[in-house]
Order: structure tokens, then sequence, then C-alpha cells
């Protein structure tokens, strides 16, 4: 009799390990707990889109790694509460045999993009050198449970074992308005998107001396941007892409306020605007408290020591709207305040390796005036 509870143990087993691998689905990518959200939650900013794209080569090692992390604890407590279940004077050697001969392990053998999710290709082995390892595939659906949350969802590929099926796991996302997520088959690198409403809050204007300095710091310090990418960073290549479109930088005009210009002007009511590879900030320009012209200031955005930078190649000033000539005495000046302000506000454990408008290579599918920035970042 104990061999045959044995060996009937050992086969509900093996249907056991049929169905490990399903609580990977916690993904390791943004997940964080309800307090550091409902914290970050609470900040305040000009709301702004913007969308995250994260590649496939962020998104395999986390999956790889809740693999490994789940699936032996998974085993364990199956076979557990399979001992458990026979005579006391059987559990300690059925479980000592269970454990010495089914040492499981999951493999995630390939992660490709499809529009309606991510199909994963899983191999499930029994133990090490397992010649008849099972091969099984999943689709990993994504959408959007409530404010804050992402739902992950599973079905069976090509006829497979049923592994998984319908609403497995959530993870939060630690800041923003969560607006949508898909999967991003045609976008060159891009594999998962995020669409957020993020509130992004401007540095105050700093003195000229301390400019600098401010658009030099990399510590987040609630800068929301940094808290939704993470704590890390890591030199494995690009892996994340930001697009902030140009509705979204406009709307940040209002936030910056009043910027002094050399000892006598100011610049107020400040636009900006996305023309052609360039940003464009529009100023009215006042004279002891009166309006005497608009300054049309062109830059460039750019990467620098990890950070977005602006790049100020020109100003043009109207004057009444009846002359216009150069005012790039001050281009230094108005790069090192926009720097202050603009730079520091998408800065922080991004580290940004290119800015610039439009889509590349990488990224096709971001709109023709769209900030997008390149670089690496620690997800969750």
């Amino acid at each position: 009799m104990k061999k045959l509870r044995f060996i009937r143990a050992g086969w509900v087993l093996l249907l056991a390990a049929l169905v490990l691998g399903v609580s990977f689905l916690t993904p390791a990518l943004a997940s964080t707990n309800s307090a550091r959200h409902s914290n970050t939650k609470a900040a305040t900013g000009t709301p702004v889109d913007a969308t995250i794209y994260l590649t496939l080569s962020t998104l395999q090692p986390k999956f790889q790694s809740s693999l490994e992390q789940r699936v032996p604890e998974d085993m364990n407590n199956a076979i557990d509460a399979l001992v458990n279940k026979l005579p006391a004077q059987d559990q300690v050697w059925t479980r000592e045999m269970a454990t010495t001969l089914i040492q499981p392990s999951a493999t995630l053998v390939n992660l490709t993009t499809q529009p309606d999710g991510m199909a994963m290709s899983i191999q499930i082995a029994l133990y090490p050198g397992d010649p008849k390892p099972i091969n099984a595939g999943l689709l990993i659906s994504f959408s959007v449970l409530d404010s804050s949350t992402i739902q992950t969802s599973a079905s069976p590929m090509n006829n497979g074992p049923d592994l998984a099926s319908g609403p497995q796991d959530t993870f939060q996302v630690p800041i923003g308005t969560v607006k949508g997520v898909n999967t991003t088959p045609n976008c060159g690198a891009s594999a998962l998107s995020l669409h957020l409403q993020i509130p992004v809050s401007l540095g105050s204007t700093a003195s000229t001396s301390t400019q600098a300095a401010v658009a030099n710091v990399s510590g987040h310090n609630g800068n929301p941007m940094a808290v939704m990418l993470g704590s890390k960073q890591h030199d494995s290549g690009v892996n994340t892409f930001i697009e902030i479109p140009a509705s979204s930088l406009s709307a940040l005009s209002g936030s910056i306020g009043t910027m002094p210009v050399g000892s006598s002007f100011t610049a107020q009511n400040i636009r900006i605007s996305v023309q052609g590879s360039a940003i464009h900030i529009l100023s009215d320009i006042y004279w002891s408290g009166m309006n005497v012209g608009t300054a049309d200031t062109t830059i460039a955005p750019g990467a620098s020591g990890g950070n977005l930078t602006m790049h100020v190649t020109n100003t043009n000033f109207s004057l009444f709207g009846l002359f216009s000539f150069p005012m790039n005495s001050y281009n230094q000046q108005i790069e090192q305040m926009l720097n202050a302000k603009l730079g520091t506000a998408f800065a922080g454990q991004f580290s940004v390796t290119n800015a610039a408008i439009g889509p590349n290579s990488q990224l096709p599918c971001a709109k023709s005036d769209s900030l997008v920035l390149t670089g690496t970042s620690s997800i969750g």
C-alpha cells in the first residue's frame, strides 16, 4: 500500500508541475507597495501625458527571475500539501524521496510581442537533465484595472497544457494615473507601453549662480518621473523610452513662471511649442513693467551626464512687433534657467542617453512632434 500511495502521489506531483510557472505573472516591472503609490499620488504639479516604452530586453530577465524564484517554492508547497495527507509514518521518507527526485526548474525560452499580448514559450523540467521537459506556451495580455493598477491575464497557446486561464495578477504603477497599456509589436525596440498622466512640478527659479548646480542634481527628491522609473541605474544598454507629446510640453508653459532676462528685462507669459526638430519658447518681454516685445528662443534638446539638457541655439527679439534682431547675448543665461527648470523635471534615476524631437530607428511609432528620451532605467 505504501508503494501505491507513493506512486499515486508522484503522479499528482507531476500534474502539479504542469501548472507551475503561472505565479511569475506578477511581473517585477513597476511593482511597488500601495503605500508608496498613495504617497506619490499626492504629489502636486501640472498633469502631463507621457508614454513609457519598455523593451523586451527589460521584460525577459524580469519574467525569468520570477520563474526561478517561484517555481521551486511552488513545487515545495505542492509536495508539502500532498505529503501532509499521507499517514504520519509515511511522511518523512515520502518527502525526502519526492524532494530528491523532483527538482523543478522553468526556463523562459522565448518572449515575443503580438498585437493582443506577449507570447511566452516556457520549458519546465522536473529535474536537472530531464530528457523530456514540458514545453508550453502562454499568451499574456495586459489591461487597466483601475487608475493605478495593471491587470495581467493568461491563456494557453498552440493547444498546449492549460497552465493558466483568465486574470492572474496585478502590478501597481507607482506614479500618476494609468490611462492605458498595450503591447507595441510594430514599434522597433519597444515591447510594452504604459500611458500615464503624471503631475510634473518644475523647479522654482534659481539665481544665476546656482542654476548650473541645480541642473546637475541627479537625485529624484520627489521627482515623479524618477519615482516612476525606479531607484537604480544600470549600464546594460537602452531599455526604456519616454515620449512626451507636444501638447504635454505646451501644458508645462504655465508652470515656468517669470524668468529674469539680464538685469532690466523679464520674460512672462511663456509658451512652449514644437516646430520641426526644435523646441521654441515664446515669451513676452517686459521692461520696467511695460511689454516691449516678444522673444522667440530656439532650443535643441539633448543629454549630458544622464540628464535631459536644453541647448539654446538662437534668440530673436521683436520690438513692438516692428523690428526684429538677435538677442543671443542672453542665450547662456536662458539656457541655464531652462535646465534648472525643465532639465530636472524628467531627470533622476532615468539615465538619458539621447533626447530629440520625433521618432527614431528604435522607436519609430513616436509622433513627429514629441520629445523622445532614450536611456536606461531600473523599473521596480
